[in-house]
């Protein structure tokens, strides 16, 4: 099984009753797929969700079987910190995005590593993990800090480039 990732971003909030519809689920589990769990960010306009599936095209049918709308769907490689069990801190966890057209190499990623995990440690920011693409063009990370502020500075510090930055509510099967 791959794990998937389904970024959706709307113009309108998403709410409860859109949360509720099972009707993805449904298409999901015909194509062996299964909800991890999503991110949903605090203006409710985007939201990040994870799957254990076959591959990222049985979760793109699944959604347009169900007529649900998304923005993205791609096949991740996991990424934890070494040593440390991931856990959110739900009021301060943050969700961090960036884009690369060129990719990185795993030599790229570590040598980020090395620069950006110093400058969250001075600030209070705590690695959860990391989601990237197979083509390692687009990265989603899960971080706890007291705010989005300290990530972007730390980042800026770094000389590492990110798309966005946003308060994320856990949201589980």
């Amino acid at each position: 099984m791959s794990i998937v990732i389904v970024e959706t971003t709307t113009d309108k909030p998403i709410t409860a009753e859109m949360l509720a519809d099972t009707r993805v689920l449904d298409c999901l589990e015909v194509r062996n797929a299964k909800w991890r769990y999503s991110l949903l960010s605090a203006d409710r306009h985007r939201m990040i969700c994870t799957f254990e599936a076959p591959d990222a095209e049985s979760v793109r049918q699944a959604y347009r079987q169900a007529d649900v709308g998304f923005s993205k769907v791609w096949t991740a490689q996991v990424i934890e910190p070494e040593g440390v069990p991931p856990v959110w801190n739900e009021p301060i966890l943050k969700v961090l995005e960036g884009s690369y057209p060129n990719g990185f190499t795993d030599e790229e990623w570590n040598e980020a590593q090395r620069s950006i995990l110093p400058r969250y440690q001075e600030r209070g920011i705590e690695w959860v993990r990391s989601y990237a693409s197979l083509d390692k063009t687009r990265v989603v990370s899960e971080l706890n800090a007291p705010d989005a502020e300290v990530i972007q500075e730390a980042h800026g510090k770094a000389g590492i480039p990110f798309d966005r930055v946003w308060c994320a509510e856990v949201l589980k099967p």
